[in-house]
C-alpha cells in the first residue's frame, strides 16, 4: 500500500463503503489476505485495492510498512473501532427491518455435531432478530434429519457427510479427524480402541476403512446412538473417535500425528430443504446458518495445523474386528 498524500477533510470521497469495512474486520480477524480473501469472497489483490482505497479515503495509512505481518497503525485500530461499530449498527437496521415482515413457522433439524455448542447461540441470534417466527428443532442423525426433510416433517436440516446427494446446498467442508483424551496412550502393539456411534454410521465407515487400508488393527470400545455418549467415553480414555473438530471438549485432542492415524479427508457440511417454495422464515433461517457456518468453517481451518504425511506406529497388527 503506498503512502498518501492528505486530502481535503470534506471530500465527499472519504464516504466509507461497508463492504471494504468488513473486508477491513475480516484482515484484523484473521491476521493474512489469504484467510481474509477465503472469508469475504475476494482475491487477495481485490482486497488489497480495497484497503487502498479505503486508505485513500481516510486521508492516512492504516497498515505498518515495517513489518511483513498485516498490523494496524494507530489510525488503523481507530478505524477498526468505527467499522466494527458501523457494521453492527447496519446490521442491526437490517435485522429490524427483516423482521418486521417475517412471521410463521420453521421445523429445523440439525446433525448432533452442532447441537451443543455452535447451534445455541444461532437459535438465540435467530429468535433475537425474528421474534415472530416460531421454530421447532430436531437433534439428531443427518441421515435421519435429511429423511425428515424428504417426509415433509422439517422445512429444512443441516448436516454432515452428504454432499454426494443431488438436492443438498453445500455450505462448506469440515476436516475428518481422530479424536482422544489428552491422557490417552496407544503405541501400536495392540489394536486400536474406538469409540463410535452406533452402525450406520458414514464417520464410523470411514475411520474403519482407513485403519484397514493402512493395517492397523482396532477393535470397538463403546458403540453409543448419541453423541453425548461417544464423547464421554472418549473423555474417560476408552479410546479413539472420528468426528469433525466441531465441538471438541476441553481434555480432548485432535491425535492424527500423534498415532500416526492415516488422513480420512473432509466432509461436506450441507442443508436439505423440502420440495416446493420456501417461505421467508425458512430463508431467513437458511441465510443466517450460511453466514455463521461459513465463518465458522474458515475460523476452524485458521486454527488447525497444516495436514501432514502421518507417522506409523512402532508396530502394526494385521485388521481385526472385535464386537462391543
Amino acid at each position: 500500500m503506498d503512502d498518501l498524500a492528505p486530502r481535503d477533510p470534506d471530500s465527499p470521497s472519504r464516504v466509507f463503503d461497508m463492504e471494504t469495512l468488513r473486508s477491513l474486520v475480516a484482515l484484523a480477524d484473521l491476521g493474512s489476505l489469504a484467510l481474509a480473501s477465503g472469508r469475504i469472497g475476494r482475491t487477495q489483490a481485490a482486497l488489497s485495492q480495497q484497503m487502498r482505497r479505503l486508505e485513500e479515503r481516510a486521508g492516512q495509512p492504516l497498515f505498518s510498512r515495517d513489518s511483513r505481518r498485516l498490523v494496524l497503525t494507530e489510525a488503523g485500530q481507530l478505524m477498526l473501532g468505527y467499522a466494527r461499530r458501523i457494521l453492527a449498527l447496519n446490521d442491526e437496521a437490517r435485522q429490524a427491518l427483516r423482521r418486521t415482515g417475517v412471521s410463521g413457522e420453521v421445523r429445523f433439524g440439525s446433525s448432533q455435531d452442532f447441537g451443543e455448542t455452535w447451534l445455541p447461540p444461532v437459535l438465540a441470534q435467530f429468535r433475537k432478530a425474528f421474534p415472530a417466527v416460531r421454530i421447532e428443532v430436531r437433534i439428531d442423525g443427518g441421515t435421519r434429519s435429511v429423511e425428515a426433510v424428504e417426509a415433509g416433517q422439517l422445512d429444512v436440516a443441516l448436516a454432515l457427510g452428504l454432499g454426494e446427494r443431488g438436492d443438498c446446498e453445500r455450505i462448506g467442508q469440515l476436516p475428518l479427524v481422530w479424536i482422544a483424551h489428552k491422557d490417552f496412550a496407544w503405541d501400536g502393539r495392540e489394536s486400536l480402541p474406538l469409540a463410535l456411534f452406533t452402525a450406520p454410521c458414514r464417520f464410523r465407515n470411514r475411520g474403519t476403512a482407513a485403519l484397514d487400508g493402512a493395517g492397523i488393527g482396532w477393535n470397538i470400545a463403546l458403540t453409543s446412538p448419541s453423541l453425548y455418549g461417544v464423547w464421554a467415553a472418549v473423555n474417560a480414555g476408552l479410546g479413539v473417535t472420528v468426528r469433525t473438530p466441531e465441538g471438541l471438549l476441553p481434555g480432548l485432542e485432535i491425535v492424527n500425528g500423534k498415532f500416526g492415524l492415516p488422513d480420512l479427508g473432509s466432509v461436506d457440511v450441507t442443508l436439505y430443504f423440502g420440495k416446493g417454495p420456501r417461505s421467508p422464515a425458512v430463508e431467513s433461517l437458511a441465510g443466517l446458518l450460511r453466514d455463521r457456518l461459513g465463518h465458522r468453517i474458515d475460523d476452524l481451518e485458521s486454527s488447525l495445523p497444516k495436514r501432514t504425511a502421518p507417522r506409523r506406529p512402532r508396530s502394526r497388527r494385521p485388521a481385526a474386528v472385535v464386537s462391543a
